[in-house]
């Protein structure tokens, strides 16, 4: 591929076979780390993917270093890229919270990546059926090995950016109808519906209903904002985890605009997956629907130690909703000692969030009723009653 203007859609391979590669929160700064690159190239070349989706907070917007200096962003953004371009593999960006405050509106840095070879963003629909609504919101079929008929639908939605007031924009309701229209546009197009997934930044709200209070001695992590209860932890349902570990609060926006609901009401939609919380992985069922993470791949801002990643999807044109997927991390690919040990160290053990500092403080001070609340054996989390209907 050497342009932007591809010949024909993306394809399934011959044997039925599409990998996909997401790659989420590289949060880069003017001083790029060079463990950034090592692991971007490590895991393309690992996974040789067909297709590499970006969710998001690729630039460190709050780097003084970006202050005044478009310029500055936009090398940046082409050296994260500069390993898909090479290799020739497309690839499709949306944005996160921390991508506007570097002073370029998204739509300024969409325009700056899609000059580059290989972006998709910047493809036409009569080309290859992609379907576009906005900067880092698209639909892009995924073609069977003929190119006649979409197998797979994979959606990037731009979730918005922090609020204001302080939290998260509530997801954009004219986006899940562009969503649900668009996934009936490609039904009606192949006379059945086409199986889709979606990628964005922001975790939803309904990953707290996949989750309940944590017994004694039992671990977890506090909720966020709204979701917070004082001396409450929270892990994973069993019944609703489908894998990964949950090693920060989730930080999802405080207002559900009904952004899951509405896809699984439609029924094409068999996952969604996001990035943003750099540590966690999990992967949990929601309806019928996965609800999963992809844990920070870059080395600019905090993370989970060597066990950075990026997540390899594997689809099959027969049945692209049984997919499998992995990580694929630092650890087991390059496995080398990193250039700021000390840092990387302390950024996998600090306190995310302003809830999480608050629990470790009162778990060092004695409280005779600290663990009323986790007592039930198999009790709920408040927030699992979202789940009943």
């Amino acid at each position: 591929m050497d342009s932007n203007t591809p010949s024909r859609p993306l394809r399934f391979h011959p044997d039925g076979s599409f990998k996909l590669l997401q790659v989420t929160d590289v949060q880069e700064t003017t001083r790029m780390r060079p463990e950034t690159l090592t692991l971007l190239n490590a895991v393309l070349d690992r996974a040789r993917p067909d297709l590499v989706v970006l969710t998001g907070d690729q630039v460190k917007g709050y780097d003084p270093g970006y202050r005044h200096r478009p310029d500055a962003v936009r090398c940046t953004l082409t050296a994260i890229c500069e390993p898909f371009v090479e290799r020739q593999i497309p690839f499709a960006v949306t944005f996160g919270n921390h991508d506007p405050e570097v002073g370029v509106s998204n739509a300024q840095q969409e325009a700056w990546l899609a000059e580059l070879p290989g972006c998709v963003n910047a493809w036409t629909r009569d080309a290859t059926g992609m379907r576009g609504y906005g900067p880092g919101t698209l639909a892009l079929p995924i073609f069977d090995a003929s190119g006649h008929t979409p197998c797979l639908a994979v959606y990037l939605a731009d979730s918005g950016a922090g609020n204001l007031l302080g939290g998260y924009e509530a997801f954009d309701q004219r986006t899940t109808s562009w969503l649900v229209q668009t996934a009936r546009e490609l039904a009606a197009a192949a006379d059945r519906p086409v199986p889709g997934i979606v990628f964005q930044h922001l975790p939803v709200p309904e990953m707290y209903s996949c989750l309940r209070s944590a017994r004694p001695g039992e671990g977890g992590v506090p909720g966020h904002r709204s979701h917070y209860r004082a001396g409450e932890l929270l892990v994973p349902r069993a019944d609703a985890l489908q894998g990964g570990r949950l090693r920060e609060p989730i930080s999802c926006p405080d207002e559900n605009t009904g952004e899951v609901d509405a896809l699984v009401e439609e029924g094409s939609f068999f996952a969604l997956y996001c990035g943003h919380n750099h540590k966690n992985t999990l992967i949990c069922r929601y309806h019928g629907m996965d609800l999963g993470y992809a844990p920070t791949t870059g080395f600019g801002a905090y993370g989970p130690g060597l066990d950075r990643a990026a997540r390899a999807f594997s689809f099959s044109a027969d049945d692209p909703a049984a997919y499998t997927t992995q990580l694929l991390t630092y650890r087991e690919l390059v496995g080398a000692r990193t250039s700021r040990p000390i840092t990387d160290w302390a950024t996998e053990r600090m306190p995310v969030t302003g809830e999480e500092l608050r629990e470790r403080a009162r778990a060092l001070i004695p409280h005779p009723v600290a663990g009323a609340r986790n007592a039930a054996d198999e009790s709920l989390s408040p927030h699992a009653r979202l789940e009943s209907r």
